[in-house]
């Protein structure tokens, strides 16, 4: 059969078309398709983007929050030693001892162990343990709780053991018994964490001797402590003196381990005043929240509330009296001590007729620096609160007194 030429053209166009079509279907639109994909995939990487700006930035909630953690990991971890370092220790007893005129007849030293310190009561397994919690919260780790009818391979193997180390010193001395106390309260003051573990006293059975060899009354006493040092890992760098101390150097350095600033200060009449509570208030760039606020000398931080504000926080401070006892506690816009702040306070002795709150301020470092404090002063009992504020910026205070109960006086 002959093809006119009119059949010819048309078969051409439709195999042209059918080229046209099949080229469209299973290469063109794939292609076209995977392209509106990666597009859309381009809009969501640059909303990812977006929203994790939004985060980092210092008004996102997820920056002040860390900033707080950060801040309560650091103060709970602080009465710990960062490594057990038996040469250091050997030094700082010595000067215990030294100071406390004990002798120190000899020194031993335990093994270093790494003991896992377990929850034991089945009632008590749900209990919070702070310092775990708070280093998981800031390292973004989230605990498995295992369930009841599930098998053992859900359950978190590090859910209920926290490893520490450990370190046991016992000591043998001899000594007055006025003696072996003050030795015993520079250990419960000391800037880290020292336990008795066990101590035993008993009358020395030799007799004393004064220079001129007259053999005077027999007051001292022998014994031996068992004391326990503790340490722990750190993420913060807050053990600087004690990780670099040269023992090539010589001994004889002085305490590098004060206490918390401000404790305590000595006035005009160079007479001490004991600061009862401590406050400290930053610009929103510092790495540490805008406000910290807890008792002072609270070694494990266990008073201290928090807040992270690049403007004005409120905050509020009480002393109370009922009878003959005083109460106190004081709360930022977030968090409060006690937590029940409406219905609960926490009883403490004053220091004489005062009651003594330092508030440490920090000068303006930039026109953006807006951060400070709205301060309510609420004084309900027959004492004198004294409120001084250090390193005040005179131009832009960033500690303003809104609202002052009772027998209140702010000095500046």
């Amino acid at each position: 059969m002959k093809l006119s030429t009119r059949e010819k053209i048309m078969l051409i166009v439709l195999g042209l078309i059918l080229i046209i079509g099949g080229y469209y279907k299973f290469i063109l639109s794939p292609q076209l398709t995977k392209l509106d994909n990666m597009k859309q995939d381009v809009i969501d990487k640059k909303a990812e983007v977006e929203r994790v700006k939004v985060e980092i930035t210092e008004n996102s909630p997820v920056y002040k929050e860390f900033k707080i953690i950060n801040a309560k990991i650091k103060s709970m971890t602080k009465p710990l030693f960062p490594s057990i370092n038996q040469e250091k220790i050997i030094v700082i007893l010595d000067d215990m001892l030294e100071k406390s005129k004990i002798e120190g007849q000899s020194i031993s030293f335990s093994d270093i162990d790494v003991n896992v310190i377990d929850v034991k009561k089945e009632e008590e397994k749900d209990k919070d343990y702070l310092i775990k919690d708070l280093s998981e919260e800031y390292k973004g780790k989230k605990k498995v709780k295992k369930d009841e009818t599930n098998n053992d391979e859900q359950k978190d193997p590090e859910e209920n053991t926290n490893e520490i180390e450990k370190m046991t010193a016992t000591i043998s001395y001899k000594g007055k018994y006025k003696d072996l106390i003050v030795f015993l309260q520079q250990i419960e003051t000391y800037d880290k964490k020292i336990l008795v573990n066990n101590i035993s006293i008993s009358k020395s059975k030799q007799n004393n001797i004064d220079e001129e060899g007259i053999v005077t009354d027999n007051n001292s006493i022998t014994g031996s402590i068992a004391l326990d040092f503790y340490a722990a890992a750190k993420i913060h760098e807050q053990d600087e003196e004690y990780l670099k101390w040269d023992f090539d150097n010589g001994y004889g350095k002085g305490d590098p381990f004060v206490p918390f600033s401000g404790y305590s200060e000595y006035n005009e009449n160079d007479i001490v005043v004991n600061n009862d509570f401590i406050m400290t208030v930053k610009p929103i760039s510092s790495d540490l929240p805008t406000v910290i606020m807890g008792r002072a000398m609270d070694k494990l931080g266990r008073s201290y509330v928090y807040a992270d504000n690049r403007n004005f926080e409120n905050v509020e401070f009480q002393i109370v009296q009922v009878d003959k006892k005083y109460y106190y506690k004081y709360k930022t816009q977030g968090e409060a001590y006690p937590k029940d702040y409406e219905n609960d306070m926490i009883q403490f002795d004053p220091h004489g007729t005062t009651v003594n709150l330092n508030i440490i301020s920090n000068k303006r470092n930039s026109d953006e620096d807006n951060s400070g404090v709205n301060l309510s002063l609420i004084n309900k009992t027959n004492l004198k609160l004294n409120v001084k504020v250090d390193y005040e910026d005179v131009k832009n205070p960033r500690v303003k007194v809104v609202n002052k109960l009772g027998n209140v006086k702010v000095i500046k």
